[in-house]
């Protein structure tokens, strides 16, 4: 099976991986982020600015360009920016990531939600796990995401602590 210039293996890896990252880990950042600014927490938010930066690179990569497999860690920041060198969104990316430090943290949550936004309108619409109201739905999308990659016959993008041995 293949979808419009991709098979669908890596489509639904690659669409299933980007799916999760900017569901959970980066609306997490992003929310503790916004505890931080109200706490006075500047380190913290340069923090979070610089992970999620990385994160999306990463997943503009794996929806662009349908990247796989991901590198190491330490890797996937210089890899993920490097393809990402002619992209308008690559350049946002690499601002965080550099995290220069005369940008004040209320200008780096700023361009954070900014990035964010842009990204997941790439993504697709993506419930937000944080509320009450987007719980159970971003639980369903992921569920979506895992079936599709199962029927394919990929593994999922769940952490692997959270599977139950088999």
């Amino acid at each position: 099976m293949k979808t419009i210039d991709v098979d669908a293996r890596r489509y639904a890896w690659c669409r299933g991986q980007a799916t999760w990252w900017m569901g959970l880990p980066v609306a997490a950042l992003v929310e503790d982020m916004r505890g931080a600014l109200s706490e006075g927490q500047d380190g913290l938010v340069r923090r979070n600015a610089r992970v999620v930066g990385q994160s999306c690179a990463v997943v503009l990569n794996l929806v662009l360009f349908h990247e796989r497999p991901l590198p190491v860690q330490r890797m996937r920041a210089s890899w993920a920016l490097d393809r990402l060198t002619d992209h308008p969104l690559g350049e946002e990316c690499r601002l965080l990531v550099a995290g220069r430090r005369d940008d004040s943290a209320d200008e780096l949550l700023a361009r954070t939600e900014r990035l964010v936004k842009q990204v997941r309108a790439l993504v697709g619409d993506l419930p937000d796990p944080l509320v009450p109201e987007g719980y159970f739905p971003s639980l369903a999308t992921a569920r979506e995401w895992l079936q599709l990659i199962e029927a394919v016959g990929e593994e999922g993008f769940l952490p692997r602590e959270w599977k139950k041995d088999e």
